[in-house]
């Protein structure tokens, strides 16, 4: 598992973010099943992923509980509406198939790809249209958005274990009031230990952000691939 999420790591920024933002957009448009075989992908790209991060699977095992929630929100709004049973189940399996897709997308990319990386790419694609100046502005955006999404999961599940640690006894309500308002508090710690940061490496000035990439015959193939799947579907 390691050996794979070491050559997902490798390819090249600019190939992942092109994928994903193609795929985002395309898992609400697809049909089920292409869905599920793309959502099937992702999860042997990820669970190699969370598996070599500290609080991998625990994060993974959040996203699904937030997936959880919305689904059983769908189910009793769909419900209250006066929808068929068949129907409520069928629409419900539907959406937790596309979030779960969806999320497991933003999880591979920002598990796969450093933030700076990212950046990095949306400066190169950018900069011919926008300039130099405001390339790097976009892309220290970008990067400092995307690093806080696994930074927000690890966060929430490092809070969740220390509520279970220290109060044991708490119930729900206890719970849902402690661990939003402790989540809350830490990440505005973590804003300003990231604005530090930023200024400590020098990342807010435009030479940080000049694009180096190395190309290689790994991304030649998967970026095929990902062309013939694409036209494949689109001809189809």
């Amino acid at each position: 598992m390691s050996s794979t999420a070491t050559y997902i790591r490798d390819l090249d920024p600019r190939l992942k973010m092109a994928i994903a933002m193609v795929l985002g957009p395309a898992l609400w448009a697809l049909g089920p099943l292409v869905v599920a075989v793309c959502g099937a992908i992702l999860l042997a790209m990820l669970l190699p992923l969370a598996a070599s991060q500290p609080l991998g699977t625990k994060m993974v095992r959040s996203m699904f509980f937030f997936v959880l929630f919305w689904v059983l929100m769908k189910v009793v709004l769909d419900a209250v509406a006066g929808n068929a049973p068949v129907q409520i189940a069928q629409d419900s399996g539907i959406l937790a198939l596309r979030l779960i897709s969806l999320l497991m997308l933003g999880l591979c990319l920002a598990l796969s790809t450093s933030a700076r990386a990212l950046g990095l790419a949306l400066s190169w694609a950018i900069r011919p249209f926008v300039g130099k100046e405001r390339a790097w502005k976009l892309a220290l955006s970008l990067a400092l958005m995307i690093h806080f999404l696994p930074l927000c999961l690890s966060t929430m599940t490092q809070v969740k274990d220390t509520t279970s640690r220290r109060c044991p006894d708490c119930g729900f309500r206890q719970r849902m009031t402690i661990v939003p308002q402790a989540v809350i508090r830490n990440l505005g710690q973590k804003t300003w230990n990231q604005t530090l940061a930023v200024a400590g490496r020098g990342l807010e000035s435009p030479d940080a952000w000049e694009p180096d990439f190395d190309w290689s015959k790994h991304d030649t193939a998967w970026a095929s691939l990902v062309v013939l799947c694409a036209a494949w579907l689109i001809l189809g």
